[in-house]
């Protein structure tokens, strides 16, 4: 593999300016033929890890088997299924709303606890001397719908992270189909304990299209461009660019570098990979690519506070100086931005 240089993080001001920080990765635009219209390094096709950006492919299995309908969950319930979650109060109530629609509780989820990344519900847990439970774990929604739709097919609630399970069977068959794969995807665990599939970055984005312009799964689509912080939360990527993205892109993060952006009205499917999983370069690479594209305009980033943020390239010391600059040195090509011009 090949990845190109993306992102420089420069320390001092003027001409007295010092690279401090290189970062790499891949970028790929996919059409709605399936051919890749840009590629910003040489990724060889090889698999990667889907992580969390897997979540709305595996909320596919709940519309399939009509578990939706029976549990009548709301646009909320679905799209933090779909969501990597900060644990917010309302989150965590969701989460247990979800599970009680099936008789089930927070002991049978299998994904773990972990602290809540929403700072207001950590600091509640501190100061009322609270543990973080498992609905707290950004996953929780996910496994919460696994775990629903076991109750609705009348399967076994806890084995539901085997790989060999019904329920992940289903689910990697419909990763399979939607990402146009030739065989099942090999899988690994996530952090959250659950199986994902490994494939390459251009079946990532074939995934989103085949997903979100299937009106059978449209539940899906509208459920995340409807509560973009239900499905994420406050200054996360994916939410922001949902929020500012008027019901036309529909973002999801996954760890260790990872974004999937789908523009639903250009039926094209964005994909970020940042090799050294570095957050900040991420959050810069997708916006700048999302600017390039014209699939989010100048103003818009600018007057969404949590764009701004998440995009703000100055280098700040404690004191609030800024003491250097973030750079994007890539440009997309004209094969792609003419299409928008």
């Amino acid at each position: 593999m090949r990845p190109e240089l993306l992102i420089k993080f420069e320390r001092g001001t003027g001409k007295d300016r010092y690279v401090e920080r290189l970062h790499y990765g891949f970028i790929t635009v996919v059409d709605e033929n399936y051919k890749v219209v840009f590629s910003s390094g040489d990724d060889e096709n090889s698999p990667f890890p889907f992580r969390s950006a897997a979540k709305p492919l595996q909320a596919s299995i709940l519309i399939d088997t009509e578990t939706h309908i029976h549990f009548r969950l709301t646009g909320e319930e679905l799209a933090i299924i779909c969501s990597s979650h900060t644990g917010s109060a309302k989150h965590v109530a969701l989460i247990r709303g979800i599970l009680a629609k099936a008789g089930l509780s927070p002991d049978d989820l299998q994904c773990g606890s972990h602290a809540p990344l929403d700072k207001e519900e950590a600091q509640r847990l501190i100061k009322a001397n609270e543990q973080h439970t498992s609905p707290h774990n950004n996953c929780s929604g996910k496994h919460a719908g696994m775990l629903l739709t076991c109750a609705k097919m009348g399967w076994n609630i806890n084995t539901y992270l085997q790989p060999d399970h019904p329920l992940q069977q289903a689910i990697m068959h419909n990763v399979k189909e939607l990402c146009m794969l030739e065989q099942l995807p090999m899988t690994v665990t996530d952090g959250c304990s659950a199986p994902i599939p490994v494939l390459p970055l251009k079946n990532m984005g074939i995934g989103y299209l085949n997903l979100i312009l299937d009106d059978k799964y449209r539940n899906i689509s509208l459920a995340m461009t409807q509560n973009p912080y239900i499905a994420g939360g406050k200054g996360r990527l994916d939410s922001e660019i949902m929020n500012a993205g008027g019901g036309n892109l529909i973002a999801k993060v996954g760890a260790d570098g990872l974004c999937v952006v789908m523009n639903i009205s250009e039926r094209n499917a964005l994909i970020v990979k940042m090799t050294d999983a570095d957050m900040k370069a991420r959050s810069v690479v997708t916006i700048e690519s999302l600017k390039q594209l014209r699939w989010l305009t100048e103003s818009a980033v600018a007057t969404s506070e949590g764009l701004a943020a998440l995009y703000d390239r100055e280098i700040k010391n404690l004191r609030g100086t800024t003491a250097g600059e973030i750079k994007a040195v890539f440009e997309l090509k004209d094969s792609v931005a003419v299409k928008h011009s």
